[in-house]
């Protein structure tokens, strides 16, 4: 096997794997939406658990439980997002010394991974609610 060529890199240097904004965006959905399926499950099916998150039990008040946690992944997601692309503006407005070449894609696949890693790991840990 062979490496010095990759179909899934974007560019060159360190982080080109992955730094994909799609293929991110679609890894940090799956991350939230397991997240929120956990929630739903979890809160239909036990009724000594509650929902530890102001914004998200708030939510699931005014909307309704699966309304409410739709838009608690919608918020996320584009929270995220706006975070994770925020690389882009610092390199920007940053003097060229300040910010390496590969800042910008390097921000955006650490803060993308590690959000989609910490959401599905929370959705683990709802789902181990239920054993």
């Amino acid at each position: 096997m062979s490496n010095s060529s990759s179909t899934f890199a974007v560019g060159g240097g360190r982080f080109a794997v992955g730094a994909d904004r799609l293929g991110l965006l679609v890894l940090l959905v799956v991350g939230k939406l397991l997240d929120a399926v956990s929630t739903v499950t979890v809160l239909s099916l036990r009724d000594d658990v509650y929902e530890s998150m102001w914004l998200t039990r708030t939510l699931m008040g005014e909307f309704g439980m699966v309304e409410g946690v739709l838009v608690t992944v919608v918020l996320a997601v584009v929270g995220v997002a706006l975070l994770a692309e925020s690389g882009e503006a610092v390199a920007r407005l940053v003097p060229d010394s300040w910010a390496p070449d590969g800042y910008p894609a390097a921000f955006r696949v650490v803060t993308y991974s590690s959000a989609a890693v910490w959401y599905g790991f929370l959705g683990v840990h709802n789902f181990m609610f239920l054993f």
